[in-house]
């Protein structure tokens, strides 16, 4: 963390302690701990869930439900957060987090490929945050676009992807591991020209934490 980010942290206001709790337990029971958001982070969706008071919430990607229960915590009790997560390993610790979170009622779980379960949403989407594999971003963007309502709001995660996509072809090499993330730092790239060039929104790539691309319906 830079000192800009830690300055913002302490001057942010922080989550209520059973959101705090998910997110320590997020760290203690799965393996990569880091794919989940920060608590900063948490803040923003809650916040951003709060004003945008949507009837209709999706999360795609939800790992062990830390971003998930931040967003359905700005959720009013008539509203439901319909949570895509292809693992369903996760399904336990999912309802024990929003257990913990007290917002249960407001989730809806749905566990396999996000291609085949985003076009079973209902339509009139007020708020969707993409946090999920990378190379189907703009995927998952194309099939959520049509079932958003006017003035809904898209949030797509590590649109910055660690600075790759200002690096794009700087590091070339053979290991699988790394040609993976090349091939995801294109993706996000081309996602984000797409996006700052879609007349059906307008935009705003936010360089918090991984980055973040926020955009609204028109």
């Amino acid at each position: 963390m830079t000192a800009i980010e830690d300055y913002c942290t302490q001057h942010t206001s922080p989550l209520p302690d059973p959101l705090n709790s998910v997110y320590r337990s997020v760290a203690l029971h799965t393996a990569n701990p880091h794919m989940a958001s920060s608590p900063y982070q948490g803040t923003l969706l809650q916040i951003i869930t709060a004003i945008q008071q949507p009837e209709i919430a999706v999360e795609i990607g939800s790992q062990a439900g830390f971003g998930a229960v931040c967003i359905a915590s700005g959720l009013s009790d008539k509203s439901t957060l319909h949570l895509i997560e292809i693992n369903d390993e996760y399904q336990s610790l999912i309802i024990q987090h929003a257990q913990t979170a007290g917002v249960l009622p407001r989730i809806k779980t749905h566990f396999g490929p996000a291609a085949n379960l985003i076009p079973t949403l209902p339509d009139g989407i007020g708020l969707a945050f993409i946090d999920a594999d990378k190379e189907n971003y703009d995927l998952y963007y194309t099939l959520l676009l049509p079932k958003m309502k006017q003035g809904g709001l898209i949030l797509l995660d590590n649109m910055l992807w660690y600075g790759r996509v200002l690096n794009l072809d700087s590091q070339p090499s053979t290991q699988a591991s790394q040609l993976r993330c090349n091939r995801e730092a294109h993706a996000i790239h081309q996602l984000n020209q797409r996006i700052t060039l879609d007349p059906r929104v307008d935009n705003i790539l936010l360089p918090i934490r991984d980055g973040i691309m926020l955009c609204r319906i028109r």
